[in-house]
């Protein structure tokens, strides 16, 4: 199954470049179903947040859109979770989130972590101590 990099799904979420974002249309179309890697959604969340400026709701609402695309084949129960939880949790990234998840969904292991802030507001991750 073909996959989309984050230059593409950022094009069809975003709508900036219409003869991209039809493009990308056109090519889902084509396939029937696209592969939508989870280093994908990561790097799309950053570039929204980050260069395109778009609050947690709005990225959130993109995700969703997403998650809700039957041509795209993504971990959909992995990534509601994750998208619930970054916005649950305002001051911890995306990437956090989404590895306290994978931990606890993969294995139903904890992740560990020095960062303390992560370890007080994820379920699922515990905070290693030295010494």
């Amino acid at each position: 199954m073909a996959s989309l990099d984050t230059s593409c799904l950022l094009r069809w979420l975003i709508g900036d470049q219409p003869d991209q974002a039809r493009a990308v249309d056109d090519l889902i179309r084509r396939e029937g179903r696209v592969v939508v890697p989870d280093a994908v959604l990561l790097e799309a969340v950053f570039v929204m947040s980050g260069p395109y400026g778009l609050s947690r709701a709005d990225v959130a609402a993109a995700l969703a859109a997403v998650l809700g695309e039957g041509a795209m084949a993504v971990d959909v129960p992995l990534w509601s979770a994750v998208t619930q939880d970054y916005l649950a949790h305002p001051k911890l990234s995306v990437v956090d989130v989404y590895l306290a998840h994978l931990a606890r969904g993969d294995h139903d292991e904890p992740l560990f972590t020095f960062d303390r802030k992560l370890a007080a507001q994820m379920a699922g991750t515990e905070l290693v101590r030295p010494g």
